[in-house]
């Protein structure tokens, strides 16, 4: 099998880690400064649109997805539970397993949030049309796919 051709020269620039940090941080900032004040900020907002489309997943499944730590997730849910968004209920099933049902609140403002961060995709990928979009979509989705979870060291 030949070998890929070398990026040359090797530059900070040219690292493909180096765009996906830089890129994602200035995303992340954009995402941060548009969607604080949609429950609870980017990261929260991305857990009410989970349980939006999948309603009673459980908290440990809810960290899984969006590759946080569970502690992280524990903190977020409980800030989320104070605000009346989501609520908690045990696994009937398994006792251990914490369920996260979204509220009538939290599907509100999921939906006001996926607004939001539908404006938000469209100012942040403006250089890119369509097609590119769905490419980048498809690398990112194996580029993660082929990551450990929560960013760990294989």
């Amino acid at each position: 099998m030949p070998t890929p051709p070398a990026i040359e020269p090797l530059t900070v620039e040219s690292l493909l880690s180096w765009r996906l940090v830089v890129a994602g941080r200035l995303v992340r900032t954009m995402a941060d400064a548009n969607l604080n004040a949609q429950a609870g900020g980017a990261p929260a907002l991305g857990a009410l649109l989970r349980l939006a489309d999948e309603d009673g997943i459980s908290q440990a499944e809810l960290a899984r997805r969006q590759r946080v730590e569970s502690p992280s997730m524990c903190r977020m849910v409980d800030r989320l539970e104070r605000e009346g968004l989501v609520g908690r209920e045990r696994d009937l099933d398994d006792r251990r397993v914490i369920r996260v049902r979204i509220t009538r609140d939290g599907r509100a403002a999921a939906e006001a949030g996926r607004e939001a961060v539908a404006e938000l995709e469209e100012r942040a990928f403006s250089a890119l049309n369509a097609a590119e979009r769905q490419t980048l979509a498809a690398l990112l989705g194996r580029l993660l796919a082929g990551l450990p979870e929560t960013g760990a060291a294989p």
